[in-house]
């Protein structure tokens, strides 16, 4: 595409592609079919579902595609003025775009000849109520929209999940005690109430315009797809809606449909889930569903595999809310964009959380010639934005903000049974020992840059990975010699490198573009084994092998669904986690058989003994989060390390864990949180 038509406006339907160039929708259509008119379709959509740019249609005209009657290349104007045979001018709906049937005249149909004072006179009306309706939008264009103050609502230090609001009150997910509890507080501030649930995690997605219910996200553990509940705030037990799955909900603004994203597919339900419709299929991961205040159309944001996002909205039929209209994207600029909320009954306006710590309005061309929407920033430097909740009614906004991260390794020393910290002094995480137990590698935070160093911290040496935005999970091979890890680059998906312990050679470990998990190596180490991240949604999980020679990738038979692969140490086996069953399930490579090991196991990592006689699991989320041994043997559980008393402290208690060349276990223990604060907004 190019730089002049990434720049212009765009045409988002047949419809509007045939009023630029001054034709009928069939033949538009036929010339992006026979002749190449430069059209595009959204991700997963249908033929209908297109959008073209002016800039691309003019530089298409203007290259002789198609011939005026006195042979000379023709201009938008000049098919407007009607230089071409007559066509006949007909409205299709978005969903069918499919060619009429000829006339049995053998023509579509004739404009009829209309007198010249009458042409002369239409124009002259035309005009008059266009220049009075500019008037009326350059008036409305001139609008201000401000954000003003800031007060904080809460100050306890947690992490948080979710942020909504009735108006009246502010509902939110909070770590505590190795759960995600369900939290209630005045938007005035306030002690905080919990609203007592079932689950282990507890996320509100939304609540009813009567402030009596909530929508809820429920879970057990680390799975990224979780089963939606409808749960009464006054108290009452929950209730399932549907029996289905999804990674993010809302309610319609009459309390009648729900929409919810499940993989890469939104999906409309009005019987309280008992049957539901599914509407769109994106090449991406749609996430943060919203409605619109009028009810006609569905905000969200548009997830590709690198992570980054692109604000969308679903247009949904008056009739039938089943019914897809259009599919238009909001922006053509990608971002790590946290989450999307209208906050004007114009449905003019939408706000933007973006994850540079910037709140962006998205604002609506009110020109009819510019169907586009624009992206200004408001707040900058701000901290990190989790979440955030508008409340049309009050003109609030209520922002779900980090505060800055700080970290802690702990040891729990195998013979002494004492806790001890690890690496005092540096913001160290995701450390791998090396088979000798001299060295380790190790990633440092808050700059997310590679290091090894002896096995006490000291002759710390920092490995160059040129540029790269994240790292995590480094990997010693099992000579020592080498280092796989996670990296990700700007604009690319989580991919696995290799270098040399000195930092020589750093190479990609594969050809592909999916999302690569934590390396573990093959005793030979020339092989590794790795488990795909954000799987759940896009619904590519299972476990792939890479021939460090060849730099080919192959799924591993049986793996179809499994994530989070681990290679033992003697190469027998791989072990890996059934994130949606929470199970931990074993491959035998001497049988080819996978077989389930463990039960329960609600984190998302796993470890194997040195002598490869037992898997390490996490269970983070519970009444009691803990680290266990798991038995190849037999498959008994042995709890190590009970996280209990860590899980009632300030911050959260990681995911990961490691385990040291002698079975003690390091766990870390993340000392941040986010805190909810509130702005005013308003329209002058």
């Amino acid at each position: 595409m190019s730089k002049a038509a990434v720049a212009a406006e765009r045409l988002n339907s047949w419809k509007e592609i045939a009023s630029y160039v001054g034709r009928d929708v069939r033949t538009v259509i036929r010339w992006e079919q026979q002749r190449g008119l430069p059209v595009h379709r959204v991700p997963g959509g249908g033929r209908q579902v297109v959008f073209a740019f002016p800039q691309e249609i003019d530089d298409w005209l203007a290259s002789g595609h198609v011939t005026a009657r006195n042979g000379v290349n023709p201009t938008r104007d000049a098919i407007s003025a009607g230089d071409f045979e007559p066509q006949v001018e007909y409205h299709l709906k978005a969903a069918d775009s499919s060619p009429r049937k000829p006339s049995p005249r053998g023509h579509l149909s004739i404009r009829p000849l209309i007198r010249k004072k009458l042409i002369v006179s239409a124009v002259i009306a035309a005009t008059v109520v266009a220049a009075t309706t500019l008037g009326i939008l350059w008036s409305a264009s001139q609008r201000m929209f401000l954000i003003a103050g800031e007060t904080q609502i809460t100050n306890d230090g947690f992490p948080k999940a979710g942020l909504v609001t009735d108006g009246s009150n502010l509902y939110f997910g909070e770590w505590s005690d190795g759960r995600i509890v369900l939290l209630m507080i005045s938007v005035r501030g306030g002690p905080t109430h919990e609203i007592p649930t079932p689950f282990d995690q507890a996320e509100p997605v939304a609540v009813s315009n009567d402030g009596r219910r909530l929508l809820v996200l429920g879970g057990e553990g680390m799975e990224m797809e979780r089963a939606l509940w409808t749960l009464q705030i006054g108290g009452g037990s929950a209730q399932r809606v549907g029996n289905f799955l999804c990674h993010s909900a809302a309610w319609s603004p009459n309390g009648q449909q729900i929409a919810f994203a499940f993989g890469n597919a939104i999906f409309v339900t009005a019987d309280n889930g008992a049957t539901k419709h599914q509407i769109q299929t994106f090449a991406g991961v749609p996430d943060h569903i919203r409605w619109s205040l009028d009810g006609r159309r569905i905000l969200f944001l548009l997830r590709n595999i690198t992570g980054e996002s692109i604000p969308w909205e679903v247009v949904l039929s008056d009739s039938d809310h089943f019914d897809v209209t259009a599919i238009v994207p909001l922006s053509r600029t990608q971002g790590k964009y946290s989450t999307i909320s209208p906050v004007l009954d114009s449905e003019e306006d939408a706000f933007i959380g973006s994850d540079d710590s910037t709140i962006f309005l998205l604002k609506k061309s009110r020109w009819p010639w510019k169907p586009s929407f624009s992206l200004t920033g408001l707040v900058k430097e701000l901290a990190l934005i989790r979440d955030f909740a508008a409340d049309t009614g009050t003109q609030q906004l209520y922002l779900l903000k980090d505060t800055p991260e700080r970290s802690e390794l702990d040891w729990l020393s195998r013979t002494s049974h004492e806790f001890k910290p690890f690496l005092p002094g540096i913001s160290a995480r995701d450390v791998d020992f090396s088979r000798d137990g001299r060295s380790i590698v190790f990633v440092r935070k808050p700059e997310n840059s590679l290091w090894t160093a002896d096995s006490n911290g000291s002759s710390t040496k920092q490995i160059n990975t040129a540029g790269m935005t994240d790292i995590e999970l480094p990997r010693w091979s099992p000579d020592g010699n080498q280092i796989a890890f996670m990296g990700k680059r700007d604009d690319a998906p989580w991919r696995i490198y290799v270098s040399l312990a000195n930092g020589a050679n750093l190479h990609e470990a594969s050809r592909g573009e999916d999302n690569q998990g934590a390396p573990t190596w093959s005793p030979d180490g020339h092989q590794l084994v790795y488990g795909r991240v954000e799987c759940q949604e896009e619904n590519t999980c299972a476990i792939q092998q890479i021939d460090l020679k060849t730099g080919e990738q192959t799924m591993v038979q049986g793996s179809g669904g499994l994530s989070t692969a681990r290679w033992s140490p003697d190469g027998r086996y791989i072990a890996a986690l059934q994130a949606d069953k929470f199970q931990v399930v074993l491959l035998d490579r001497q049988t080819g058989v996978w077989r389930k090991l463990a039960d329960g196991v609600n984190g998302n990592d796993l470890a194997w003994a040195p002598d490869s006689k037992a898997v390490y699991a996490s269970k983070p989320g519970g009444d009691r989060p803990e680290v266990i041994r798991i038995s190849l043997r037999d498959g008994n559980e042995e709890p190590v390390v009970d996280l209990t008393n860590f899980s009632k402290l300030l911050g959260r208690i990681d995911t990961w864990f490691a385990v040291t060349p002698d079975n003690s276990i390091l766990f870390l223990h993340v000392v941040s949180g986010d805190e909810v604060y509130a702005m005013r907004y308003a329209v002058r």
